[in-house]
């Protein structure tokens, strides 16, 4: 039973699950009064610091509010949170109820191996995971659909222990993460601030310039970020967002297009064109030309 002011690991303190980089609490609780968990280092089961925290409520009400989010999470049954919250935090459990739920603390690791090459959202999680920046990858709670829960239950009965236990919940869990990303970035309540400042979108411009005249040039982000007096997080995404082409796109474009009119004027042949846009091997280039225009180079030669 619950009541007055509690540790917030009285109610998640049952059945943990350790997987790499994972770390499963399921917990059903029968609450007699409202009671205040407090969430801090010694109380949490997670690493808060570096885990961002799934929290799906099976049955129940928790009202959630974490340091740092400007924003109070009503959390009722049939729903999920995902949260980033590394510091002190305050969770009320509204009683008398019954209290069914399952956190899944996420370490950083598994946001980095997710991440792919212009992938600005995913960027941005680990980027404020690093600052130790508080955060939800959604404005508000959302729903838990038949396909999660039915995920849930295979992790809570599953068949098999030890090794082949770890291995079986592994791949639920990859399932249960693309439902939550697809169910989040599908949502009108998904946000992502770029927080561009005019300044920054003045550097912006000027990095296109820039590169408008120098796009036959090897450039790395790195250089492109010190050229343009801008961090390599806001070169990537300010740079996308403003101009719906990441740098490296823009450029491979801009290469393009020039190799086209080189074509058409006939001056040069295929392989010295290659060279010219950056091309070491003339198929690698007749490959990029062709998924570019959808037809070979070949086809403007005369």
């Amino acid at each position: 039973m619950l009541n007055g002011n509690q540790r917030f690991d009285t109610i998640y303190n049952s059945d943990i699950i350790k997987l790499p980089n994972i770390k499963i609490a399921s917990n059903k609780t029968v609450t007699s009064e409202n009671a205040v968990l407090y969430e801090n280092a010694d109380t949490s089961p997670f690493q808060r610091k570096d885990d961002a925290v799934l929290t799906f409520l099976i049955d129940g009400k928790i009202n959630s509010n974490y340091e740092g989010i400007g924003q109070h999470f009503q959390i009722r049954s049939k729903s999920c949170s995902f949260v980033y919250g590394p510091n002190d935090n305050e969770h009320e459990v509204l009683g008398p109820q019954y209290i069914d739920s399952i956190a899944i603390g996420i370490n950083k690791k598994i946001f980095v191996d997710l991440l792919q090459d212009e992938d600005r959202w995913m960027e941005e999680i680990i980027n404020k995971m690093e600052k130790k920046q508080p955060f939800s990858f959604s404005k508000d709670t959302y729903k838990l659909t038949p396909e999660m829960f039915s995920i849930l239950q295979k992790i809570r009965d599953t068949p098999y222990l030890d090794s082949m236990r770890i291995l079986y919940i592994q791949g639920l869990m990859s399932q249960l993460l693309l439902l939550q990303f697809m169910e989040i970035r599908a949502s009108e309540h998904t946000y992502y601030n770029l927080a561009l400042k005019d300044a920054d979108i003045k550097k912006i411009q000027e990095l296109k310039i820039y590169l408008d005249q120098h796009y036959l040039e090897d450039v790395t982000l790195d250089y492109l970020a010190r050229t343009s007096g801008l961090n390599t997080f806001k070169v990537k995404t300010g740079f996308k967002a403003l101009h719906n082409k990441s740098v490296f796109e823009y450029i491979r474009t801009k290469r393009m297009e020039y190799a086209l009119s080189l074509l058409l004027d006939g001056g040069q042949n295929i392989s010295n064109i290659a060279y010219i846009v950056g091309y070491e091997h003339v198929q690698h280039f007749s490959t990029a030309f062709k998924k570019h225009f959808g037809v070979s180079p070949g086809k403007f030669k005369f």
